[in-house]
């Protein structure tokens, strides 16, 4: 019997092996090789995944987390600079609406000297002690005025037609605790509440000398309102400031109008930011003094005979004071009083001081390095998760792999195939998620370990998407409202008259206008429409305030205008109705400065009412343009039952009629000076014949030259108006 067990040899004494047994060794050395190779392939396409896995969740969370950071911080550094702007615009507001307030008694004592022979006498009575705790109006003189003189008495008779102005604007300036005139004769003419200290012990009338008081001295320097320092009531122990406001008569400065304010409204802006417990709010005057904070200790506390900060030993803090000083505005980064911080300030125009808002350095940067956080332990936790799953994978397919040796060939074929090319196509797929692109593309469900890591993957990138998304719908939503303001902005522009020629059908006038905003809206207007054939409304005229606010206030105010204009051709009518209905509801306490003129076209001759707005400017046929001095009557919205003054004038054949609001005189340098009416009429003659669109553009082009890289302050709006010539060579009677 043959023996099996042991191979035959052959003749030269060589093993031999049966064909059985070699198919046996074939195969088994397929499947090991199989082995071998799928182990090669799956440990490959698993070390790869990892890898990739790993590389692409660290650059992911890394740019997140860096994008999440500068995002969350500037967004944090930029809201801390609007609160100081935001607060800095409120308490300024307080200031402009006060020195307007005293700069319409100025303008209405220049009335009172200007056309002296209209106005009858009014006595006023010397201070009376009954009226203490009252508000009245009284008398007083400078030691060196003599009562009894002709002259004194005559020009005391005069001011005292302004005793009603002097209450209505008391009263409609809740802010105002007394309002006077000051005379450079001698005369003080004041309003307030504490007649009984006008007396000394003895009870006779003090003196009071005006000339040497700080405001009448500020005004008399600079011949423009004027601001002073902030003092203590002496009567009160309240802190407070005066205003005053040049009063002009043929050139020369008759008088001062002033007024004090307690400055409790001013103290409640600040004391009344919520900036957390940490942060803190502070104004800064021209001085550099600290006047109301927050902080009740150190460095920043509010002290009227405090520091001047811009000689602080730390240098970072006295450059930014002296920067806010300079009426500048900006954010730094600083060490006060041993803390790091951050300060934004911003200016408060009126009256040169300055808006601080103070935020510790770790509250700035707090959020931002919560989220980085947050966005660093998902990032560190899925790729844990990710190499845990690898881990367990990569265990079960040795244990798959084994048992396809046992199954036989085709199974480790076909686990191979279902093993590998999912993990190969997974491996493909997170390496293309890099950069921006953070699609996850996976359309397989394998329902194993494999898919688990591609939901993961999935899970990790689609968060990463959601706090993308997140920054990019704040960004969208800021671009939204500017886009809603260019709206409003094109909405605006559309309502006033931008058609030119706007009558082609109308021989013998030419009109041509032109606003330029100052921000997105603004609160100038003009219009210009035909009453009937013969008759044409001109109107110029400039909100208070700038923005949205004076926008929607101008479109009622224009509207109201044009309304009234088609009932009544007289000006001062118009005016006085639509005061009468702006005063119906105006808690914000919004004014208009309107001129309205009327032209009977067929003669030239205008009939016009000025409420507080600028002189008009007008060119004779034969020469150059001069200003119309006429007489200003109180802003539109100021107060009720105002009357208005109207007049008349004339364009000759080829004459014009320019119009603006203060947009362009005011207009400043970067030295801080004005544009000016000397420079405006020194543009309009240039060309002194030219039609109304080039006028305003050589007044423009001269006011950009002007001005420079200075920013816009203030609305600038024009119109031009010319009475053609007609022609003297057509002869109606001739035939053609």
């Amino acid at each position: 019997m043959e023996n099996t067990a042991n191979p035959a040899k052959d003749e030269k004494g060589k093993k031999r092996f049966s064909l059985n047994k070699k198919i046996s060794i074939a195969m088994i050395g397929v499947v090991l090789l199989t082995l071998f190779g799928v182990c090669a392939i799956v440990f490959s396409a698993m070390g790869a995944l990892t890898s990739k896995l790993l590389d692409s969740s660290q650059k992911i969370g890394e740019t997140a987390a860096e994008d999440s950071y500068s995002s969350m911080y500037e967004m944090t550094r930029t809201r801390l600079m609007e609160l100081a702007a935001g607060r800095a615009d409120l308490a300024d507001d307080i200031f402009q609406n006060f020195q307007k307030s005293v700069v319409i008694l100025a303008e209405e004592a220049e009335l009172l000297y200007d056309s002296q022979d209209s106005y009858g006498e009014v006595s006023i009575p010397p201070p009376d002690v009954s009226n203490d705790g009252t508000l009245a109006v009284q008398l007083l003189y400078s030691a060196e005025t003599d009562p009894e003189d002709p002259a004194i008495i005559a020009e005391a008779g005069l001011i005292g037609n302004m005793q009603d102005a002097l209450y209505a604007v008391n009263d409609n300036s809740p802010n105002m605790v007394s309002d006077y005139i000051a005379t450079e004769t001698g005369i003080m003419m004041q309003a307030d509440y504490i007649s009984g200290a006008k007396f000394d012990s003895e009870g006779h009338i003090l003196p009071y000398e005006a000339h040497e008081r700080p405001w009448y001295i500020g005004v008399k320097a600079t011949e423009k309102p004027f601001f002073t320092s902030v003092t203590k009531d002496a009567h009160t122990s309240r802190t407070g400031i005066i205003c005053g406001a040049p009063i002009f008569h043929d050139g020369k400065l008759a008088g001062v109008a002033g007024a004090g304010m307690y400055l409790d409204n001013v103290e409640a802006i600040v004391t009344g930011m919520d900036l957390g417990e940490n942060g803190d709010a502070f104004i800064l005057n021209q001085e550099g003094k600290v006047l109301f904070s927050t902080s009740g200790t150190g460095t920043l506390a509010a002290t009227v005979d405090g520091k001047d900060l811009r000689t602080s030993e730390n240098p970072v803090l006295a450059d930014l004071a002296e920067n806010a000083v300079a009426g500048q505005a900006g954010m730094e980064a600083l060490e006060i009083d041993g803390r790091a911080c951050y300060v934004a300030y911003s200016p408060m125009e009126t009256v040169g001081w300055s808006f601080f808002t103070i935020l510790p350095r770790e509250d700035v940067e707090k959020p931002a390095k919560d989220l980085t956080q947050t966005i660093t332990s998902l990032t560190q936790q899925s790729v844990n998760e990710a190499v845990h799953l690898a881990d367990g994978v990569q265990q079960k397919l040795i244990l798959l792999v084994f048992l396809a040796v046992a199954l036989a060939l085709a199974v480790a074929v076909v686990l191979s195939r279902l093993i590998v090319r999912p993990i190969r196509k997974l491996t493909k797929a997170v390496a293309n998620v890099q950069g921006d692109d953070l699609d996850f593309q996976w359309d397989m469900d394998t329902g194993d370990e494999t898919q688990v890591l591609a939901d993961s993957f999935r899970s990790l990138t689609e968060r990463m998407k959601t706090y993308i998304e997140n920054i990019q719908r704040i960004t969208a939503e800021r671009e939204r409202i500017g886009a809603e303001l260019n709206v409003a902005a094109q909405i605006q522009a559309d309502m006033l008259p931008c058609i030119f020629p706007p009558f082609p059908d109308k021989k013998g006038i030419d009109i041509y206008a032109h606003m330029a905003p100052a921000k997105e809206v603004g609160g100038d207007f003009y219009d210009f429409f035909l009453l009937d054939d013969d008759h044409l409304a001109l109107v110029m005229a400039d909100v208070s305030g700038k923005g949205v606010p004076a926008a929607l206030f101008m479109v009622i105010s224009k509207t109201l205008i044009k309304d009234h204009a088609q009932i009544t051709r007289s000006p001062k009518v118009i005016l006085e109705k639509v005061n009468n209905i702006l005063m119906e509801n105006n808690a914000e306490e919004m004014f208009v400065t309107v001129w309205l003129g009327i032209m009977e076209i067929s003669t030239g001759k205008i009939t016009a009412a000025n409420a507080g707005h600028e002189y008009p400017v007008v060119r004779g046929a034969d020469g150059s343009f001069t200003l119309i001095k006429d007489k200003h009557g109180i802003v539109v919205g100021a107060m009720e039952d105002i009357k208005y003054r109207q007049y008349e004038m004339e364009i000759e054949p080829g004459g014009c009629l320019f119009l603006y609001t203060d947009g362009i005189p005011e207009a400043t340098n970067e030295q801080e000076e004005m544009f000016g009416t000397g420079r405006m009429l020194d543009a309009l003659n240039q060309e002194p014949n030219a039609s109304p669109e080039k006028l305003l553009s050589n007044v423009m082009t001269s006011v950009n030259a002007f001005v420079g890289s200075a920013s816009q302050f203030d609305d600038m709006t024009m119109l031009a108006m010319k009475r053609e010539i007609e022609n003297p060579d057509h002869n109606p009677d001739e035939s053609d």
